[in-house]
């Protein structure tokens, strides 16, 4: 380069000690460099330039020392390089992202098992429903069994009970299909419940056969009846609320039990007198007698039972529902009849008392379908507050999964934005670098 400014003393030292600054840059941003300012001084500087104009035009490049710093800087390391400050940065969003992903875990896997729970709770709650319309079902084919076997001594069936019947068995099939899936993680009490209910259905059709070979006395088709499908079928109906956490589900559950309970009481005081009505000659025989004491004692049991339970709401509904002039006149009959048989427990249960089977049948009846009412409003309360519980479970669930996700996408983020700011500052001050042969 014989001729040009590169061969000035002071720009020969200037060159030496940029070499020697640059020992620590790349070999290729060193010579990238080392040309950058070679050109420009041989474009600022005539060869005859004099020491002055040398030495200012040098003093604006500024020191080779600070260019060979803005270069390394500017460029940043060859390799991946953490300062401290970039490591504790990187431990800090390590270990909050931990702490996230762990807190986000735990609350995800709770609620994923509240979701479970609410689910079999809403499960079992449609499952009661069926049960609910299976118990009436039963009820009323007892009660018509037991005035059939009253008169019949041999003969078809009736229409009503054949009718029954068919109500009953729609509604065990109901049952069955609802019943599926009932098993592991669901409360060992109920499980076990459920399955007496499922073996007293398969036994119903024994005791239809039984009745139809052999003539049993109504009093024992009504034992039958209530003892080996009925009770297995109210005591499955009060256990579906075991287990849940949720207090209202739970008390309307115990209150749907009084009131089933109260259904039956009902029933059983209907097919005993109907029995007895029917009969020919019709008479409350003291068995017969015994066992209408015993459904209305507990009948009343019942009823104080329910309004322990039932808010004020639910009272003044039963209170409403179950009254009215069919009400009182069924009222005014069982106890017309009971005195009646303990007066005189051979003489027909009609002579000077004006009773007959429909009447009371259908008086009876009526207060029974009132309290059918509100049994069914309950059962439509547990499976509201059922299916809002497996709602909001689901709904807790996705914004758990959600927050946590964002959290996690968050720190993330904050992680690479700070590298990403660094390079994009290197890359500025390397290109300001690199420019200063252009405007110097």
């Amino acid at each position: 380069m014989s001729g040009t400014v590169l061969d000035h003393r002071l720009v020969r030292d200037y060159l030496h000690e940029l070499d020697a600054a640059m020992r620590g840059l790349p070999a290729a941003q060193a010579h990238e460099l080392e040309e950058q300012i070679t050109a420009h001084l041989d474009d600022a500087l005539q060869p005859d330039a004099g020491d002055h104009e040398v030495a200012a035009t040098l003093s604006r490049l500024g020191s080779p020392a600070d260019l060979a710093a803005e270069a390394g800087a500017a460029s940043g390391p060859s390799g991946p390089r953490f300062t401290v400050s970039s490591w504790r940065l990187a431990a800090v969003i390590a270990v909050i992202a931990v702490i996230a992903a762990v807190l986000g875990a735990v609350q995800i896997s709770s609620d994923v098992g509240n979701a479970v729970t609410s689910g079999r709770d809403q499960h079992l709650a449609q499952l009661n429903a069926a049960v609910v319309t299976l118990t009436q079902n039963l009820e009323d084919e007892r009660d018509l069994s037991a005035a059939y076997a009253a008169h019949r001594g041999a003969g078809p069936v009736p229409v009503t009970l054949a009718d029954a019947r068919t109500a009953t068995d729609a509604a065990a099939r109901a049952v069955r299909a609802d019943a599926a899936g009932v098993g592991a993680g669901y409360q060992p009490g109920t499980v076990q419940d459920l399955k007496s209910l499922l073996t007293s259905l398969t036994d119903l059709g024994d005791i239809r056969t039984a009745m139809s070979s052999r003539a049993w006395p109504a009093s024992q088709v009504i034992q039958v009846y209530t003892d080996n499908v009925i009770v297995p079928v109210i005591t499955f109906s009060a256990a579906v609320g075991a287990g849940t956490d949720d207090t209202r589900l739970q008390v309307t559950v115990t209150t749907l039990a009084a009131l089933l309970g109260v259904e039956n009481d009902l029933s059983v005081q209907r097919a005993v007198l109907y029995a007895a009505l029917s009969a020919q000659p019709p008479r409350l025989l003291p068995v017969g007698l015994t066992t209408l004491t015993q459904a209305a004692q507990q009948q009343q049991a019942d009823q104080t039972a329910f309004t322990a339970s039932a808010d004020t709401a639910e009272q003044q509904f039963f209170l409403n529902t179950v009254s009215g002039s069919a009400v009182d006149s069924a009222s005014a009959q069982e106890t017309l009849a009971e005195a009646a048989a303990t007066a005189k427990p051979s003489a027909p249960l009609t002579r000077n008392t004006g009773l007959d089977a429909a009447t009371w049948y259908d008086n009876i009846s009526t207060t029974i379908d009132d309290t059918r009412k509100v049994a069914d409003q309950a059962a439509g309360q547990i499976s509201a507050r059922a299916n809002t519980l497996k709602s909001n479970a689901t709904k807790r669930l996705l914004l758990a999964s959600i927050v946590t996700l964002l959290i996690l996408v968050l720190l993330i983020v904050t992680a690479l934005a700070r590298p990403l700011r660094k390079l994009v500052n290197r890359s500025g001050r390397r290109s300001v670098i690199l420019g200063k042969g252009m405007w110097r």
